[in-house]
Order: structure tokens, then sequence, then C-alpha cells
């Protein structure tokens, strides 16, 4: 278990570096490459632990992901930096796959500096690094956590409005064919006297 709000204050304090993308060209070993390789040793819990033993990385890593992935995945390197997570190896997979499929699929969605600057996206963010890990919020059940984050989340939030958005054409569809359909009708009167 873990407390909410240290995880959101420590994710808001993520240092402005973590937010730009310096990997420019470098093919082998970009910025965001190194924060995740250092980010799995110190959850590991050992900077001198071999590579093997460690979630793979894709040596294609900078052809792999697109700049706004590649500036998520350096704050979710800030936010597995907290204390909480360190030396807790059973965690990397967990992390992996948080970082490899819920952030991939996140990030067309929300710019990487809202997972920062909006307190809506930073409180998804964690639950969704917290859900993924197994790690229950201090103070919640399952079933209010659950709630919270389909209140708080993005895929969710774009679920409701494109069905909205479905509804109301639908709406305007029988709308006009009821206009239609009294147009005809007043015709045919009209055509009648």
């Amino acid at each position: 278990m873990i407390e909410l709000y240290p995880l959101l204050f420590h994710l808001r304090q993520c240092p402005e570096i973590f937010l730009c993308n310096v990997d420019g060209e470098a093919e082998n070993h970009p910025q965001s490459y190194i924060l995740l390789k250092d980010v799995y040793r110190k959850v590991y819990g050992s900077f001198n632990v071999e590579e093997q033993l460690l979630p793979p990385l894709h040596s294609a890593w900078r052809h792999q992901f697109n700049d706004k992935q590649l500036i998520t995945f350096q704050i979710a390197c800030w936010f597995f930096s907290h204390p909480f997570f360190n030396s807790k190896p059973s965690l990397l997979p967990s992390i992996n796959a948080f970082l490899f499929e819920d952030l991939v699929q996140l990030s067309p969605l929300v710019s990487p500096r809202a997972w920062i600057e909006d307190e809506d996206r930073a409180e998804e963010f964690i639950r969704l690094a917290l859900k993924r890990c197994h790690i229950p919020i201090t103070g919640e059940s399952t079933a209010a956590s659950a709630d919270r984050f389909d209140a708080l989340s993005t895929t969710k939030r774009i679920e409701i409005i494109t069905d909205t958005n479905m509804s109301i054409e639908r709406i305007k569809e029988i709308r006009r064919k009821m206009e239609e359909e009294k147009a005809r009708e007043a015709a045919n009167s009209y055509g009648r006297d």
C-alpha cells in the first residue's frame, strides 16, 4: 500500500529536463533509453545487475517511438525514481508493461506536459501505474479505487464523448427526417387545395 498524495507531489516535481526531447539523432543510447535502464536498475536494487536480468529494450529504440512517447517514458522514469519503488525487482515486468503498453496507448491522447501539469492526468498516470503494478492505495477499497480510475480515465472519457457525439448526430438525423416529412405533408396538402 502507498499514499497517493506523496506520489502526486513527486510526479508534479518532475524536472524540466525530463520534459524535453534531448535524444536528437543519438542512435546507440539516447537519454530516454539510458534513463529507463537506470530506473530498471534502481527498481532492481543494484546498478551492477547483469543486463539479462532487466527487461529488454529494443536496439532500434530511437526509430520505434515518437517524441511524445519518449518524453512520456522520461516522465515515467522520474515517477519510478520515487524511493517507494527502490529494490522491488518483482515490479519490473509490471513497470515494463505500464511503459510499453499503457503509456504507448495513451501517448497519442495526452500531451506529456499534461501528465505533470493537469491534476486529473497526473492522478490518472499514478493510478494506472499502481494498478498495473498491483499496488493498492492506502485508505481506498478496490471498488473505490476502480471507480476513481474510471472517472479519470482518458480512454473512458473519449469513449463517452464519442458515444455522445454519435447520439447527437442520430438526433440531428431524426429531426432532419421529421422536418422533411413535415415539408412533404405540407406540400401534399397545399397541392390538394
